[in-house]
């Protein structure tokens, strides 16, 4: 390690300990709405961050309807095959949970309702797992934040009182305490309330589309059984 990392090292310890006793809260508060938050996004996978995720059951109607219908004029195998090629090929969540709809509707059509309402509450949860985590973190950082500044200025004020306030060395302390406290609350808090915000959309997105696509393959594969 150099030189300007024991000193980065040593200036995050010293402004930990200057903000007091509700730095470790703080700290941990951060930590456990991070760790929940990027399990999210290794959970969603690549569909987190695909800007055409809306594009998925499109391409999925159009390759089920672009091949030759069989003999009764009901059900296309090489649309099928089609289709589920090119989910496999792109991958991701919300691809894999219409490629397992496809197989079962294929297999089971009668059966295939049941399946995706249980299967769709299913990915949903799974999707959401621990976001409410997220959001009790965010919000409880800037009030611990504000806890500090509250202990700050007591500290502040018990040196006041036993000192006078002419030498503001001896206040310093305090004030360093109050300030520090909120600005690292704030700082776990703004980061953790974007990111989760946009954890929200993404979901109701993946969700929008899973219902899209589930009610797609039902009208192409139970309604012509």
């Amino acid at each position: 390690m150099t030189n300007t990392h024991y000193i980065l090292i040593e200036s995050l310890e010293n402004t930990y300990h200057a903000g007091g006793v509700v730095m470790l809260p703080i700290l941990i508060a951060g930590v456990i709405g991070f760790y929940y938050l990027f399990s999210s996004w290794l959970r969603i996978g690549k569909d987190f961050f695909r800007a055409d995720i809306h594009k998925v059951v499109k391409r999925m109607h159009r390759d089920l309807n672009g091949g030759e219908r069989d003999k009764l004029n009901k059900l296309s195998p090489a649309g099928i095959d089609m289709a589920l090629k090119r989910l496999r090929k792109r991958g991701g969540l919300l691809a894999r949970e219409l490629r397992d709809a496809i197989c079962v509707a294929q297999e089971n059509p009668e059966g295939y309702r049941d399946y995706m309402q249980v299967r769709m509450m299913k990915t949903v949860r799974y999707m959401e797992r621990g976001n409410h985590i997220v959001s009790v973190m965010a919000s409880a950082a800037p009030l611990l934040g504000l806890l500090g500044t509250v202990t700050g200025m007591v500290s502040t004020f018990e040196v006041i009182t036993l000192y006078g306030n002419q030498n503001p060395v001896l206040m310093a302390d305090g004030i360093s305490e109050a300030l520090i406290s909120t600005q690292s609350g704030l700082l776990v808090a703004f980061p953790l309330t974007l990111l989760k915000q946009r954890l929200d959309e993404r979901v109701d997105i993946l969700r929008q589309n899973l219902e899209l696509g589930a009610t797609v393959i039902e009208n192409y594969f139970v309604e012509t059984a």
